[in-house]
């Protein structure tokens, strides 16, 4: 018999969640707001979906006018890490920062799904969009920082390329503390044996190193910088640091401060949100050793092509022959697990 798998909530008084439908809750007093297109455009494309095949007005909207965008909207590649991971029907499912989809829709079909994400607008072009590929989903509107889940209750908490942005609209704590508090409380929220997968930007990533713009702020030689050093320079940009990402040392310290396990790491190019190829990080030197760069890279911040991806090749193939390549990776697949 499948286990229930009703939302349970922590309220204990502290924070408001109504429930306007009965697969939609929406906390009342959360910080933060994210979105790719802006409100105005969502509510347009809101509109479009009701008549309209998702794929045709997402091509209408963004294939030529942001063609990077589209591209990460409707890549097939963004969800391949599903196949590594060892997902058992009739489990329950967080998908934090849900987006467009891309994840919850496919993960649909092996159990419940509770798509996340702070934008209430979003969510109901998410759920559109499930309406029109048959996939049941439900939604939370909220932060997941501040939601009062309940214990024990996920088998599967995933962020795929939301990790780095759970310190928005926190302004009293580092992002370093911000993200290594919510990796205690996904440890909280998962039953034993439960996993969390965290899709990210390596902030040594080989092509940052050779002047590559972060991804999250279009400012080149900062991923590497520290978070005080990385405010510094956005202050010098005249734009606010939001998001921030970490090497694969600091991640498994993140891991480790939470009291979560981790079982496998990846390498993916030419990044997590395309993925093309996922290169266990114990057989990264000597892929990379013996072929070179995997995959053509490109900035992160916008899809263009990178105009060093010769000098890219050459790097990964010495780097690789010395034993260190796996440090270089322009992202990682973390898996991490919590003990049982």
């Amino acid at each position: 018999m499948p286990r229930s798998t009703a939302l349970r909530l922590d309220l204990e008084g502290r924070i408001r969640v109504e429930t306007p439908r009965e697969d939609l809750w929406v906390e009342q007093q959360f910080d933060g707001e994210y979105s790719d297109v802006g409100t105005n455009i969502e509510r347009d494309i809101l509109a479009d979906l009701r008549t309209t095949p998702w794929e045709e007005v997402v091509a209408e909207r963004f294939a030529e006018q942001n063609p990077w965008l589209y591209q990460i909207i409707t890549d097939r590649g963004r969800s391949l890490f599903l196949d590594l991971l060892s997902i058992k029907r009739g489990s329950t499912f967080l998908d934090v920062g849900s987006g467009w989809g891309q994840v919850a829709v496919p993960l649909s079909q092996y159990g419940d799904v509770y798509c996340l994400d702070v934008s209430l607008s979003r969510l109901e072009i998410l759920r559109e969009i499930a309406r029109q590929e048959n996939a049941r989903l439900r939604y939370i509107c909220g932060n997941f920082c501040t939601f009062p889940f309940a214990e024990n209750q996920f088998d599967l908490v995933i962020f795929n390329g939301s990790f780095e942005w759970l310190a928005l609209g926190v302004r009293d704590r580092s992002i370093w503390d911000v993200q290594r508090a919510a990796l205690e409380k996904t440890r909280c929220i998962l039953r034993p044996k439960g996993v969390v997968y965290i899709g990210i930007e390596n902030s040594l990533g080989l092509k940052y190193l050779l002047g590559a713009p972060d991804d999250h702020t279009g400012i080149p030689n900062l991923t590497f910088c520290s978070e005080a050093a990385a405010k510094n320079l956005c202050e010098q940009n005249s734009t606010p640091l939001r998001a921030k990402t970490w090497s694969i040392t600091e991640y498994r310290a993140l891991f480790d401060a939470a009291g979560l396990t981790v079982v496998d790491i990846f390498g993916c190019f030419p990044d997590y949100k395309r993925i093309r190829q996922m290169i266990p990080i114990q057989d990264v030197d000597a892929v990379v050793a013996e072929k070179g760069l995997p995959y053509p890279e490109h900035s992160g911040s916008d899809g263009t092509p990178l105009p060093f991806c010769d000098r890219l090749d050459h790097l990964y193939r010495l780097l690789g022959k010395n034993g260190i390549a796996q440090y270089f990776c322009p992202s990682y697949a973390l898996i991490a697990e919590k003990p049982g």
